[in-house]
């Protein structure tokens, strides 16, 4: 068994490494395990533990997918919390702007996945690279209002040209991502 998700990698930029820096010195009295900048990865779908035999029926409809969608641009320019203001869950990175190309790429994903036995969840597609997993909080206003400060502003542009079948190896110090294959997308005419 392989704990398995697709997922566009992302490369952190300056921007986004000034941005993670920040918010691990003002928050480092706080329980938050942050994610290492080289695992950033906008997920479109996780699949979980799966059986070794079933990959190559997934990457079978992962390459009929990337055929038929093509590479686009995005940019990352908004942050926020999934969870409550009284009990976050998640930092993260987002964008304004989604644009439609990944919105319908993300689809075909969710739809190839569906078609062999990986259902759709019930959660609607919310674009994000994770920055942080709150753990534990001991000064909610404080973490509240450094999460509140934080420019607005643009931390990460890619043109992305790909997505990736990951296999995901948890271990104590953090889960290492290996590479399972690589689906090019069309070229952006």
């Amino acid at each position: 068994m392989k704990r398995l998700f697709v997922a566009i990698h992302l490369q952190a930029t300056d921007t986004t490494f000034a941005l993670l820096n920040q918010l691990k010195s003002k928050l480092h009295a706080e329980q938050i395990n942050w994610v290492r900048t080289e695992n950033m990865h906008l997920t479109l779908k996780f699949l979980g533990e799966t059986s070794e035999q079933k990959i190559p029926y997934i990457t079978e409809q992962l390459f009929k997918t990337a055929q038929k969608k093509q590479s686009f641009h995005l940019q990352f320019d908004r942050t926020g919390i999934f969870g409550s203001r009284y009990d976050p869950r998640v930092i993260w990175l987002g964008m304004n702007y989604a644009p439609d190309k990944l919105i319908q790429l993300a689809n075909k994903v969710l739809d190839s996945m569906d078609q062999i036995g990986f259902l759709r969840d019930r959660q609607n597609f919310v674009p994000h690279l994770t920055l942080g997993r709150v753990k534990r909080l001991t000064d909610k206003n404080h973490f509240q209002s450094v999460i509140q400060a934080i420019p607005q502003q643009t931390y990460l542009e890619a043109d992305v040209k790909q997505f990736i079948l990951f296999e995901s190896i948890l271990r104590k110090e953090g889960p290492i991502y290996r590479e399972i294959q690589r689906f090019d997308l069309r070229k952006d005419v």
